[in-house]
């Protein structure tokens, strides 16, 4: 069956309808139930006291936002509701200052914390390893100053929490590469502080021996995690539209598959069972 120019292009509208239209008007098509690995890190930073401080790598660039920056959003905004303190650091690439600075300052502004004194956005510092091993001893010795330029020194969150060893009570690494291992095995195992990590969906299946074997203690992956998790805070933002999106789409090509199929048996028949 072939079909006629008019037919596509319906298809087409279609599929862009479904894509769209979640991303306009705010609607739910099903919950998003999360997974006991979101709920892993969920717990973990419910479960902390007013007044600790976490960690937040920022450790992916632009192109992994679509992704990955819901997910640090949903994160601050409940780190931010339980009154805790959060540094936030990216040890990928230069890139990722931007979108980490400008993810602490939205949700910051929104919730009515004072950068500096409640949260700060360190920056990036090359050389991963090195990094994550200072981080753990004297913060304000590696970032002199942080991604705005401030004297770290004479922040109020770094002076309340000089170093991450015996001073955080949790970090979460946001990863788009190979990031995650070495905060397990340089930072948090001999900072001993908990860990969890959250990644692209494709990289889930990799990251996902570190969560089994209880290096990290829970675990976020991709699009669907970040929806989940919005799920939790009860702040359904872009995660869970693009969800709504996906789930419409995938419907509706399911749809299209089987209207397909119904077409070809009924024109089979009629010509006399000859395809």
């Amino acid at each position: 069956m072939v079909l006629r120019a008019w037919e596509r292009y319906l298809l087409y509208l279609l599929v862009a309808l479904a894509v769209f239209l979640p991303l306009i008007f705010q609607f739910e098509v099903w919950p998003n139930i999360p997974t006991r690995e979101v709920l892993g890190v969920y717990d973990t930073v419910d479960g902390l006291t007013p007044g600790d401080t976490m960690v937040i790598a920022v450790d992916f660039d632009p192109s992994s936002m679509p992704e990955l920056d819901p997910m640090l959003r949903a994160l601050l905004r409940h780190a931010f509701a339980k009154n805790l303190y959060v540094i936030g650091v990216n040890l990928f690439g230069p890139a990722g200052t931007g979108i980490g600075l400008k993810a602490f300052n939205d949700v910051g502004d929104e919730l009515g914390k004072a950068d500096g004194t409640d949260y700060v956005f360190l920056g990036f510092k090359p050389n991963l390893i090195a990094a994550v091993r200072a981080l753990n001893e004297n913060i304000s010795e590696i970032f002199t100053v942080d991604a705005e330029g401030r004297v770290t020194s004479q922040l109020p969150i770094i002076q309340r929490t000089p170093k991450l060893k015996g001073n955080i009570k949790y970090l979460v690494d946001l990863a788009a590469g190979e990031t995650v291992r070495p905060w397990i095995a340089y930072g948090s195992t001999p900072g001993g502080y908990p860990m969890g990590a959250g990644c692209t969906a494709v990289s889930f299946a990799d990251y996902f021996s570190f969560y089994q074997s209880g290096q990290i203690n829970g675990l976020m992956g991709g699009l669907k995690a970040a929806a989940e998790y919005e799920e939790l805070v009860k702040h359904k933002a872009v995660a869970s539209a693009g969800m709504n999106s996906q789930s419409i789409v995938h419907a509706l090509l399911v749809l299209f598959i089987i209207a397909a199929n119904i077409t070809f048996l009924a024109t089979r028949r009629r010509r006399g069972g000859v395809a």
